[in-house]
């Protein structure tokens, strides 16, 4: 904030940019099938995503031709789970993960809860859980949680509640 001749004023800064044009954009939304990749890591300041990570992501969602990608083929994902050390899954690059086991009494989803920007649509989807008696473990999916999954989403306000289909693990195998 800055005084001008007594009043202050505010600087609002905005990231705007298009989703990435994956292969399955181009499908109606009832025919897609979603992949995504686990790859890279998380970010430092996982509770905004501020400018720098705008910058950083570029590595992990860059098309292939370009310097900046560090994954080939990267159009034909619709996101890239971010990773760490340990193996688990924290969320997307532009997205919220979740790993769904059904055959649990009640159903179990699983989704970080730390580290990570809570977002609206997030919300609305674990307001739901609570409203439909669905039991939420707030911590990083594993690839032991994937293995076991029956089903797999992820989340955000520009793609609201997309279903996955294939998790890659590319370099993780």
């Amino acid at each position: 904030k800055c005084q001008n001749n007594g009043a202050f004023q505010s600087v609002l800064y905005c990231h705007v940019g298009i989703l990435p044009q994956t292969n399955s954009s181009k499908v109606p939304s009832d025919q897609k099938h979603i992949k995504v990749l686990v790859h890279g890591h998380g970010r430092d300041n996982a509770l905004a995503k501020d400018s720098k990570w705008v910058s950083d992501r570029k590595q992990y969602t860059s098309d292939a031709s370009s310097a900046n990608s560090s994954v080939p083929g990267l159009t034909t994902y619709e996101e890239i789970i971010l990773i760490n050390d340990n193996g688990e899954m924290l969320e997307g690059s532009q997205t919220n993960f979740y790993v769904v086991h059904d055959h649990k009494t009640p159903p179990t989803i699983i989704t970080v809860n730390e580290g990570v920007l809570h977002g609206s649509v997030r919300d609305s989807v674990l307001r739901i859980c609570r409203n439909n008696n669905i039991t939420v473990e707030f911590r990083p999916p594993t690839l032991t949680d994937l293995k076991k999954a029956s089903g797999v989403f992820i989340s955000s306000t520009s793609r609201w509640v997309m279903r996955v289909h294939d998790v890659v693990l590319g370099d993780l195998l």
